[in-house]
């Protein structure tokens, strides 16, 4: 070989140990390189409009609906009794006999009225509470109406003048000094007991004379025209509506007291009431 022959091959010599050098070190480092991630696709961004979108104007909108017509329901003429409760009586007044009562807060239709009273529906019949006791409702336009015949009984044409202790015949009898104010009662001709009592003041006094005890009531209403009482005890009317009944309301026995009955201390009245019948004679004189 002469000597350019060695000259060019020791250049190709070197030259490729250039070349695989070149590539074992590019090999070295792919191989000692992290795997790189592939990079990932764009996040999109939103857009936000700074100009506000106004709604369409010619959006169907909903029929509103009509107001619910509520039909309203008339209060037919009724009465509400009072805190104390009232008595219901068979006619308008306190005359006739009690049927019932309603408790405070009842409230009852009212159909007719007749003076100070209502007649109202009362356990299927009709019944009668005074109107003073009791609120009305609506009964502006209630109309009168008659009442039941009265109860009591017709007023003697004469009434027979009192007699004296001695005159009197009857097995038992009930005898009532106004002068003494006292009450006695007699058993064949003999004072059995006796008792302070209180009767009418002068502008309303108690009758004098001759009467019989023509109805007893346990507990009656008593009304004036300045008073209504529930409830008096032991009470035996002797004519109309004066009668003997016992009192809470008053002590002071022995001095005239009332509107024309004969006011007597309650356990005296209860005694009495027990002792008495319809139809006792009542003898009272000054």
């Amino acid at each position: 070989m002469n000597k350019r022959g060695l000259i060019g091959f020791v250049q190709g010599g070197m030259a490729a140990l250039m070349v695989v050098g070149a590539c074992g070190l590019l090999g070295a480092w792919l191989v000692g390189s992290p795997a790189q991630a592939a990079p990932s696709d764009p996040v999109p961004t939103t857009y936000v409009s700074p100009r506000r979108i106004q709604p369409t104007a010619d959006l169907p909108t909903a029929t509103p609906l009509p107001p619910t017509q509520i039909p309203s329901t008339p209060v037919p003429p009724s009465i509400v009794s009072g805190a104390d409760g009232v008595n219901v009586r068979s006619g308008p007044g306190t005359d006739f006999a009690k049927i019932g009562f309603l408790s405070p807060g009842t409230v009852a239709k009212v159909s007719g009225r007749y003076g100070d009273w209502w007649q109202i529906d009362y356990a299927g019949t009709v019944g009668w509470v005074a109107s003073w006791v009791v609120s009305a409702l609506n009964v502006e336009g209630v109309l009168e109406v008659a009442p039941p015949p009265t109860p009591v009984p017709a007023s003697p044409a004469d009434i027979l003048s009192p007699a004296e202790p001695w005159e009197i015949d009857e097995p038992r009898w009930i005898d009532v000094d106004l002068s003494e104010q006292t009450l006695t009662a007699y058993e064949n001709g003999v004072p059995i007991h006796t008792t302070l009592v209180s009767t009418g003041l002068p502008q309303t006094p108690t009758p004098t004379g001759q009467f019989r005890i023509w109805i007893k009531f346990r507990y009656d209403d008593m009304a004036g025209e300045d008073y209504y009482i529930e409830d008096v005890p032991y009470v035996m009317y002797f004519y109309q509506g004066y009668g003997l009944h016992g009192v809470t309301w008053h002590g002071n026995f022995g001095h005239p007291m009332s509107h024309g009955c004969v006011n007597l201390p309650t356990e005296e009245a209860g005694w009495l009431f027990e002792w008495a019948d319809v139809g006792t004679l009542v003898n009272i004189h000054a």
